[in-house]
């Protein structure tokens, strides 16, 4: 096997243990405080303690894991302020890729095909980490038409963040992300870069609070 073949392998073991840890994250399995010790990891995603280091230093860049020398790694509260700073940097970053995203459609520069999809799975039935999982995908999807890079990279550190919270707040405003993520569909579809953009910061601007209070709720900020 070549020196590329393993590094690729390395990376999806990587990608499945975050994944999955992640997931516990989500549903709660694992609170804040938990210890995530490399060797129970290990034995429970059936790999080395490479791919779950790895994991575990994308899940503290993500803001999830907390490392302390000598005790090792354990799940971190996520603050308000924590959410509060994720929605600015999406309301920075999101709309403006929505423009791009439609203006390179209607010059037929990018297809729409996938968004479409993911739309669709959002709104099949599922459970709850499938329906984030989708959610998170479309927003991932507008970003990566836009074309520009920077702007993909740039998000993708909050991804899992974004997961989390889509997860927890699944049932907030959740007819209303249904009529929005459809109408953003149809703005870039029709080529409106300026009413696209506008309709991504409204989205974005008009759940932050409900899902923040769902958040506090659900938290016992």
């Amino acid at each position: 096997m070549s020196s590329d073949s393993l590094i690729t392998d390395g990376s999806a073991l990587a990608e499945r243990v975050y994944r999955g840890v992640l997931r516990r994250i989500i549903v709660g399995e694992l609170t804040p405080g938990s210890w995530l010790k490399e060797r129970d990891l290990s034995e429970r995603f059936e790999v080395s303690r490479v791919p779950v280091r790895q994991a575990l230093q994308r899940l503290e860049t993500d803001g999830f894991v907390v490392t302390t020398r000598n005790k090792g790694a354990s799940v971190t509260p996520v603050t308000r302020a924590d959410v509060e700073e994720l929605y600015d940097a999406r309301l920075c970053i999101e709309p403006y890729a929505t423009r791009h995203a439609a203006q390179r459609v209607h010059s037929g520069a990018a297809s729409t095909d996938r968004l479409r999809e993911l739309l669709e799975r959002a709104l099949a039935p599922g459970d709850t980490a499938e329906l984030g999982e989708s959610n998170l995908g479309f927003h991932l999807e507008i970003v990566r038409l836009s074309g520009n890079r920077i702007l993909e990279r740039s998000l993708r550190p909050m991804l899992g963040r974004m997961q989390w919270i889509f997860g927890i707040t699944h049932a907030t405003r959740e007819q209303e992300h249904a009529v929005e993520h459809r109408q953003l569909l149809d703005a870039i579809v029709a080529g409106r870069g300026e009413v696209a953009a506008a309709q991504a910061y409204a989205h974005i601007d008009q759940g932050r609070e409900p899902i923040i209070e769902a958040l506090a709720q659900a938290l016992d900020w």
